[in-house]
């Protein structure tokens, strides 16, 4: 999709780095068509040799405050369960096989499928005044879909609970302090961290973090016995790779590598 036809969105891509903004103001708010428009610059920003690292950032007050409810309103469950396939399971798949890091900018209001969003990324750097909440059960009589996984998984069953269960919003200095987030900043520092973040990837081998991305996935729900055969076989390939043999090289000869991504 080009684009200049993108309508809840921005994409661009300049000096090796790919970025996403969500743009349909006042809110940010997810929709069929705001899914699939993500998933179009998603595709765009992988398939693109240029991009070396992609950022996601909310245009506005906050990344976004979720899916739009009056929008489910129409829905029966056969609806929702449809669109939340596309939603939940197809987004998770596409970010899931990305072959670059995705950051994550936030700042604002973080709620609901906005952190399934963030989430999703391989790191978050949020803005001092960005807060994060999961309204699914006040708000929808239900659980909060992914947030069940991704909470338990990330800062156990008993916190995860409490946010789950009450839908209170926590700041982002409390989600850091709980090991959800990778960095908090200032809000005046936020596009300059996250930017000196991307740029410093973009100065990686891209089959480095390509590969060393699919392994962290394929670590993630291995039986500890499968782990040391996984990454004696990873590590091993890089050997046999171009920019594994430069990496050393440039490392003996005390300069930059140039890397050719094989």
């Amino acid at each position: 999709m080009p684009k200049s036809d993108y309508k809840t969105l921005n994409y661009s891509v300049e000096s090796g780095i790919a970025r996403i903004e969500l743009d349909s103001p006042p809110l940010n708010l997810i929709t069929e068509e705001s899914t699939l428009e993500y998933h179009s610059a998603l595709r765009a920003a992988n398939d693109d040799e240029t991009a070396r690292v992609l950022i996601l950032s909310g245009a506005g007050k906050g990344l976004s405050a979720g899916v739009d409810l009056k929008y489910l309103m129409q829905f029966e469950s056969v609806d929702m369960e449809r669109f939340l396939r596309l939603f939940y399971v197809e987004t998770l798949k596409i970010v899931r096989d990305l072959s670059i890091p995705v950051i994550a900018e936030v700042h604002g209001y973080v709620r609901e499928g906005a952190c399934t969003l963030a989430f999703a990324c391989d790191m978050i750097i949020a803005a001092d005044d960005a807060d994060f909440g999961y309204p699914g059960v006040p708000n929808l009589a239900g659980p909060p879909g992914m947030h069940v996984w991704f909470l338990q998984r990330l800062i156990g069953r008993m916190r995860a609970a409490e946010l789950i269960f009450t839908g209170d919003a926590i700041s982002a200095q409390e989600a850091y302090q709980l090991g959800l987030i990778t960095k908090v900043v200032p809000r005046i520092r936020l596009a300059s961290a996250v930017e000196e973040l991307a740029l410093k990837l973009c100065q990686m081998s891209p089959l480095a973090l390509r590969r060393t991305r699919d392994l962290m996935y394929q670590m993630e729900d291995m039986p500890f016995k499968e782990v040391p055969e996984a990454a004696l076989k990873a590590l091993s390939a890089t050997f046999d790779s171009q920019d594994g043999k430069e990496a050393k090289a440039a490392f003996i000869e005390k300069r930059k590598p140039k890397w050719t991504g094989r």
